[in-house]
Order: C-alpha cells, then sequence, then structure tokens
C-alpha cells in the first residue's frame, strides 16, 4: 500500500512539472527574426559593389593624359605594368603631344623592366599599334623616333610597312631627309627593304627633283642585291617623267616638328652622300 501511494505521488509531481514547463514555454516572448540574412549581405555588398568605380581601362571617358598619370604613379608605387596598360594609353592618343607621352610610357616601362633584368621585348602588337596611331594622329616626329630607337626601347619593326608608311609621307611632303633618317633606322635595325620601299625612295626622289639621291640609293640596293623592279627602273632610265605621278598625292605636313621644316639644300646634299657611301 505504501508503494503504491509512492509512485502516485511522484507521478502527481511529474505531471505538475511538465503542465509548469509548457505554460513557460508559451508565455516567453517570440524571438524576433534576424535581419542579416545570407540575401540580405548579399545584397548588400552588391550594393557597394555597384558603388565602386570602374577600372580605368574600361572607362571610355579616360583620356591618354589621364591614363599616363595612371601608369607613371603605379610605376612608383608597383614597378613595370602589364603590356596590356600601354596598349590601352596608346589607343587613346588623339595628338602628337599625347603620342609623346606614350612613347615616354614606353621608355619608362623598358627601363623599369631593366632594373628588374626583365629584358623581353614589346610584342609586335604593341609595336605596330604605336606606330599606326602616331601615323593616324599625324605625330611623324614621335613615330620617326621610335622606328630610331626600336633596339633601344624593345619595339620590333620586322617589316617594311612601317618604314614604308612614313617614307610615303615624308616624300610626298618633299621631306627627303625625313624619309634618308627613316631608311638608315631601317638598316640600323637590320630589316632588308622590299620593292615597295625600293620604289617609293626612287620614285620619290626624283619626283621631288633629286635625282642624284634615287641614283644614290639605286647604287647601294644594287650593292646590297637588292632587288630594283621595273617600275622603278623606267624613273631611273627617264622614261617616266615626274608629270606622269598620280598617285603620289600631297598629305599634310603638319606634325613634323618646325625646327626640320626649312633645312637648307645643303642638308638634303649630306644626306644624299650619306646613302651613297654607306
Amino acid at each position: 500500500m505504501l508503494v503504491a501511494f509512492s509512485r502516485r505521488v511522484c507521478h502527481s509531481r511529474l505531471l505538475s512539472l511538465r503542465s509548469l514547463v509548457t505554460e513557460t514555454a508559451s508565455s516567453a516572448p517570440a524571438e524576433e527574426p534576424s535581419t542579416s540574412t545570407p540575401n540580405a549581405a548579399v545584397q548588400e555588398s552588391a550594393g557597394q559593389q555597384e558603388g565602386r568605380r570602374p577600372a580605368w581601362w574600361s572607362d571610355p571617358k579616360v583620356g591618354a593624359i589621364y591614363a599616363y598619370n595612371i601608369i607613371n604613379k603605379r610605376f612608383k608605387d608597383h614597378g613595370p605594368q602589364r603590356e596590356e596598360n600601354y596598349r590601352q594609353l596608346i589607343r587613346r592618343v588623339q595628338n602628337p603631344r599625347e603620342a609623346a607621352l606614350a612613347l615616354k610610357i614606353l621608355v619608362e616601362g623598358r627601363k623599369a623592366r631593366a632594373v628588374l633584368e626583365q629584358h623581353d621585348p614589346f610584342t609586335f602588337y604593341t609595336s605596330q599599334l604605336l606606330i599606326t596611331t602616331c601615323l593616324s594622329t599625324k605625330s611623324y616626329d614621335v613615330a620617326l623616333e621610335a622606328l630610331q630607337r626600336a633596339h633601344e626601347l624593345g619595339l620590333q619593326f620586322d617589316n617594311n610597312e612601317a618604314y614604308y608608311k612614313l617614307m610615303k609621307i615624308a616624300i610626298t611632303n618633299g621631306r627627303l631627309d625625313i624619309a634618308t633618317s627613316v631608311f638608315e633606322a631601317m638598316k640600323d635595325n637590320g630589316v632588308r627593304p622590299r620593292g615597295k620601299v625600293v620604289h617609293i625612295l626612287i620614285m620619290g626622289s626624283i619626283v621631288n627633283g633629286r635625282r642624284d639621291l634615287a641614283e644614290a640609293y639605286a647604287e647601294e640596293f644594287r650593292c646590297n642585291n637588292v632587288k630594283i623592279n621595273q617600275a622603278s627602273q623606267k624613273w631611273l632610265d627617264g622614261t617616266k617623267q615626274p608629270d606622269n605621278v598620280s598617285k603620289l598625292k600631297a598629305e599634310t605636313s603638319e606634325g613634323f616638328q618646325d625646327s626640320t621644316i626649312n633645312e637648307a639644300p645643303a642638308e638634303q646634299q649630306r644626306a644624299a652622300t650619306a646613302v651613297a657611301s654607306a
């Protein structure tokens, strides 16, 4: 009897405890939901990213001068830059002043790489982009400097096209001294002249009243086993006259520095002598 009574008392107490726990849980205030859910965090992060400024090379409003300043500062902070950064600057060039900055940044880039003993040249694509941009913006002096300093700057001009285009612009404006300088740069860079270069030098010299210069070029070509095509030979033989010219049309001489525009005839004579004795 005593044992049965004790069991009933324990069971009654257990029921009382259960009811107490249930009442406490029901009367507790409901927990507020968290505001920092994963989706909210993602949205907040996305909002921060949207507020950031785009990279300068992806912003078409960034001009060449601003791009130059950015790259120049990064030289001081981080050393040599990716070659694509240089190309992004070149693509923004619109005038001779900006072309000069593009060449300058390549010079600085070359020096920065040399300090780290990184002597690989710039790619052919970068070199051609520079020359093409210089010609399209009438930055002829910058183009000439790039050709003359190709080895020093690690630029690659291994075909005739870049030299030919600048020679044609110079000759059509009577700038035989510039054409001679381009030809000398071509030889210094180890590039062998081909048909178009041979023809533009011979025909252009005769058209501008310098048959002696044309004959000097022809003699040098023969000595170095460079073929003179029939069209060029006709000019040398006198069977073609300057008034037959139709393809050579004057292009603006803007872009050549004033210091070299009014050269004396004696200077051109010395240029012809240099070509003949080269």
